[in-house]
């Protein structure tokens, strides 16, 4: 049995190795492409090469105010989710134990999930300031899916757990620490990535259009005026590179919450 368990776990190795390799394989194809096409085209407007792409980076990199439209545009955010977490955890407790509540609140989330990003990005700048757009657009968006995993964490509770617990009288603040948080708190685990990478890109979005004083999707915004097509890839590049890091950190969470399934 142990010497079964050995090679499933080396094949997995290996499995995850050539998943890698092969990965890799395809980045190198795909930049090699971009840079012959880019050659072939030879016009920086429609597509640059690799090169100034890089040397592109390195100089927004260098810019003055670089940390501070990166530090904006995270801060947007990560305050803006925090704000839909608050909201959609008080508010799904309260549906999970108020019917009526749930059901007013159906069409609201229903509207939210289904209005387009554009279309919302440009009502919120009719109807507030260009600062204030990107929060209240990621809060919108981001806020029904937070309320739908709370709603939904609540109600799937195996229901033989809630009667054990009535059973020997379980207390109502061990009920809520040691049945209800924990399920909501794994099921809003499961989405965190999604909704802050979807957040993220709602953001710069946001600032795309609002034109803030600072932000990605502002220097975005100003480099298209200006038909810097390079510096537009560079920022791409950082967006990426930035996403990446908060799917890095959210895993790392990840671990510690699920750390007993180890």
């Amino acid at each position: 049995m142990s010497q079964f368990t050995t090679n499933n776990k080396i094949k997995s190795f290996k499995d995850k190795d050539k998943d890698k390799i092969q990965v890799a394989l395809s980045c190198v194809i795909l930049l090699f492409l971009w840079q012959i096409i880019a050659l072939k085209i030879n016009n920086d407007i429609y597509l640059p090469t690799l090169g100034q792409v890089f040397t592109s980076i390195k100089e927004i990199v260098l810019e003055d105010r670089f940390i501070l439209d990166v530090f904006s545009t995270i801060s947007r955010c990560i305050l803006s989710f925090v704000m839909a977490l608050v909201v959609a955890f008080v508010l799904g407790i309260i549906s999970y134990s108020l019917n009526i509540f749930k059901n007013f609140l159906t069409p609201i989330t229903s509207l939210a999930s289904s209005i387009p990003n554009m279309v919302l990005i440009v009502l919120t700048l009719i109807w507030f300031n260009k600062e204030s757009a990107p929060y209240i657009v990621v809060f919108i968006m981001v806020f029904p899916v937070l309320y739908d995993s709370v709603l939904g964490a609540m109600k799937n509770i195996d229901k033989g757990i809630l009667e054990m617990a009535d059973l020997y009288k379980i207390s109502r603040k061990d009920k809520i620490l040691k049945i209800y948080l924990p399920a909501i708190k794994f099921s809003l685990i499961s989405i965190l990535s999604s909704t802050i990478s979807l957040g993220f890109k709602i953001v710069i979005a946001g600032e795309v259009y609002g034109q803030p004083l600072y932000g990605i999707g502002a220097m975005i915004q100003s480099e298209k005026v200006n038909f810097n097509t390079t510096a537009i890839f560079a920022w791409i590049i950082i967006i990426v590179t930035i996403s990446s890091l908060l799917n890095l950190i959210e895993k790392l969470f990840l671990r510690r919450a699920f750390v007993w399934r180890r």
